[in-house]
């Protein structure tokens, strides 16, 4: 399935798609996608002039490709929760994988994705009309000066918790309204305080060298495969070829975690997965992901994604 779009507002968007709409309240809308061989539906969400959230749901046999052209000021923060593929732009191309986060700024560009067939897609996006936010392009006219820019985040668990957080809301009506702009108000200015915080960095000058980084990439990679039972600060030190100062400080320093919080966030994950597909009870999901003590597993995962463990067998 192959869309092309040429489009300089949001509703022009899906009007070009040509799929059927479905009846919500005045401020959702829904659209029903004409996907040859699957399904395919986007939930939309106006929060203010100029902001919309969106829910992307696909499933299909058959790859799909999109191409956007957009031309005016476009920021865009979205966020996939399962499936595979790729997006670019201009000979940049990036990977759309479940839990990375993706935030870019566009304009008088062409973008394109392509989604992995027989891979079930559930994608969040936050779209921007800056436009309608004269104020953010003045204030941050640094990060505007060229047509595209993107800031990637692989499994960021303080922003997973805000995407689950919106997913699962509690509230109807008004309230609901309110509480979902104020969390998509929220992650934008994680986004944008990490991109300032990323750039004073740089202006402050490296801290690292590149064999002192090659060396902490290498204990992220060890850290991947061997989460369940991962070796202590002093031995992983010792394997990397770094003291463990240098290990501590420069592990937060370039991946914006400590070294036990990143093991932790791989354990919360897999543990997450593990329910999603009713696998295992929690307990069981506990020990699986290496944790003897129930209480503390379902406390942690609590505090990564804001739902307790068992809300998940519930489901």
């Amino acid at each position: 399935m192959n869309l092309n779009i040429h489009t300089n507002d949001l509703d022009s968007l899906y009007s070009a798609i040509e799929c059927r709409q479905l009846i919500l309240p005045s401020n959702q809308k829904a659209y029903s996608l004409p996907i040859h061989n699957g399904s395919g539906i986007i939930e939309r969400q106006l929060l203010r002039v100029g902001m919309e959230m969106n829910w992307f749901h696909a499933q299909t046999n058959e790859p799909i490709s999109l191409s956007c052209d957009v031309r005016y000021p476009h920021l865009e923060l979205f966020y996939p929760l399962s499936g595979d593929g790729l997006w670019g732009t201009n000979g940049k191309e990036f990977s759309l994988a479940a839990n990375t986060s993706n935030f870019l700024f566009a304009q008088n560009t062409k973008i394109y994705s392509e989604l992995t067939p027989k891979e079930k897609v559930v994608m969040m996006e936050l779209r921007i009309d800056l436009r309608h936010f004269k104020q953010l392009l003045t204030e941050n006219k640094h990060l505007f000066k060229q047509s595209f820019f993107c800031q990637q985040i692989s499994e960021p668990s303080h922003i997973h918790r805000l995407i689950e957080q919106i997913k699962n809301c509690p509230y109807t009506g008004m309230l609901k309204q309110l509480y979902i702009e104020g969390k998509a108000l929220e992650l934008l200015t994680l986004h944008l305080n990490g991109i300032e915080l990323e750039e004073n960095k740089k202006k402050a000058g490296p801290k690292l060298n590149q064999a002192d980084i090659h060396a902490l990439y290498h204990a992220k990679e060890i850290l991947n495969n061997c989460w369940r039972t991962p070796p202590s600060i002093l031995a992983l030190a010792k394997m990397i070829g770094l003291n463990d100062y240098k290990l501590k400080y420069g592990f937060k320093e370039l991946f914006g975690t400590t070294v036990f919080g990143y093991v932790r966030d791989l354990r919360m994950l897999e543990a997450r997965k593990i329910l999603e597909h009713g696998k295992a009870n929690v307990s069981e999901t506990a020990l699986m992901v290496g944790y003897q003590n129930l209480s503390h597993f379902a406390t942690l995962f609590r505090k990564t994604f804001g739902y307790n463990p068992s809300d998940l067998i519930k489901k």
